[in-house]
């Protein structure tokens, strides 16, 4: 069972995020989604989140702008962007910030399952 790791998928495209969130939970995963940028920060107050998936572009917040705030209070967290664009500046800017990954939309679950496996496996030192 992974339900040690909580995972949140940010993305403006509802059905994608539900549908990610139950192959997770399937998994046995603890998975949350949220649409926004704004309602991930929310969300994130009321849950402990391990990993923070989030699309790139994104109305309001972009996901490099929504891992920039979340690390503010959750310096801890694992960031993954997810896009349809391979050459972008927002990419390189949250590679330099600390993202741990870029996963190009569509997702491939098999891969996105084994990334979560490995970092259950070998946890961030928080000491």
């Amino acid at each position: 069972m992974n339900g040690s790791l909580c995972v949140l998928i940010v993305d403006d495209n509802p059905p994608m995020a539900i549908a990610m969130r139950d192959i997770l939970a399937l998994k046995g995963y603890q998975a949350y989604t949220a649409n926004s940028g704004v309602e991930a920060l929310e969300i994130m107050r009321d849950h402990p989140v391990d990993i923070l998936l989030t699309d790139v572009k994104m109305p309001g917040m972009n996901g490099v702008e929504l891992c920039r705030e979340t690390r503010k209070e959750h310096p801890n967290i694992t960031g993954i962007l997810m896009t349809a664009y391979s050459a972008d500046d927002l990419i390189q800017q949250g590679m330099a910030e600390g993202i741990k990954t870029v996963l190009t939309k569509p997702v491939k679950i098999d891969y996105l399952l084994s990334y979560l496996s490995a970092t259950r496996l070998f946890p961030k030192n928080t000491g």
